[in-house]
């Protein structure tokens, strides 16, 4: 089970990155081109929030049931955070996702909020750009010394 979630976690991170930017973008473009925040819009945001949602309970579980690194680490937490790979996995990553995803959700109510197409537009933009500086920072990309591969294919 580790391994399939492992694989799983993996590629939703690159589809929820590719479907932040697109939305984002999108926002932006709806905000200043003055176009109407419509249907497409309102879809876009409600399955990026299905895939945040989703990639957050495999990570939780990847954290709190299956992952042999995050439980070796929490044995010994002092070890752990002295060590930039450990830390990163059991505290940085996590931290920075979760906000990330409760800024998705938050800037699909904020837009629901606003009280014309426009500020819909630019409350998902500001929103959505700030939850995707932080999938940016906290994932483990494959060029950083504490990275993961591209696709993983296997645990």
């Amino acid at each position: 089970m580790y391994e399939t979630a492992l694989i799983l976690h993996n590629v939703l991170r690159l589809v929820v990155v590719a479907l932040t930017l697109w939305v984002v973008l999108r926002a932006f473009q709806g905000w200043r081109g003055r176009r109407p925040f419509g249907a497409t819009d309102r879809l876009n945001a409600l399955v990026l929030t299905i895939l945040v949602d989703t990639q957050l309970v495999i990570g939780l579980l990847l954290h709190f049931v299956w992952s042999p690194v995050t439980k070796n680490a929490m044995a010994d937490m002092g070890a752990a955070m002295k060590d930039p790979s450990l830390r990163k996995f059991v505290v940085e990553h996590p931290v920075l996702m979760i906000a990330g995803i409760a800024l998705v959700h938050a800037g699909k109510l904020a837009a629901k909020g606003a009280s014309n197409d426009a500020g819909r537009h630019r409350r998902t933009f500001v929103f959505l750009s700030i939850a995707l500086i932080l999938f940016l920072i906290g994932t483990p990309w494959p060029f950083q010394e504490v990275g993961r591969p591209w696709l993983r294919m296997g645990g």
